[in-house]
């Protein structure tokens, strides 16, 4: 999957915390279903946000505070990705990386 650092900029800069963190599951949903379609990407608000993503019987979860959103947003605008990913990574989530083309969306993340 390719992205753009510059269009991601500009999401990063004018979406809301909610509407950003959708925009950032979203891409890993696609990213995900490139690699097996199975895979399934939810976002849920609780006490905390939570991204819960599952492939058959395998759950994986990351949880963000609220304030943790706001400062992985501002910081760069892939850093939520790559904290979600990590997370994953530590999860043993299955991750393939892709053959370093420029704007390979998991190479740029991690």
């Amino acid at each position: 999957m390719n992205v753009s650092g510059e269009g991601r900029k500009n999401v990063a800069h004018n979406l809301r915390r909610e509407e950003f963190l959708k925009y950032v599951a979203t891409a890993i949903e696609k990213q995900l279903k490139e690699w097996d379609e199975n895979y399934e990407v939810c976002v849920m608000k609780l006490k905390k946000y939570e991204i819960m993503i599952n492939n058959g019987d395998q759950y994986y979860h990351v949880n963000l505070a609220e304030n943790e959103l706001d400062s992985l947003q501002k910081a760069s605008p892939f850093e939520l990705d790559r904290k979600v990913w990590k997370e994953l990574l530590k999860q043993e989530l299955p991750i393939k990386r892709g053959d370093g083309d420029e704007g390979n969306y998991i190479d740029m993340v991690l």
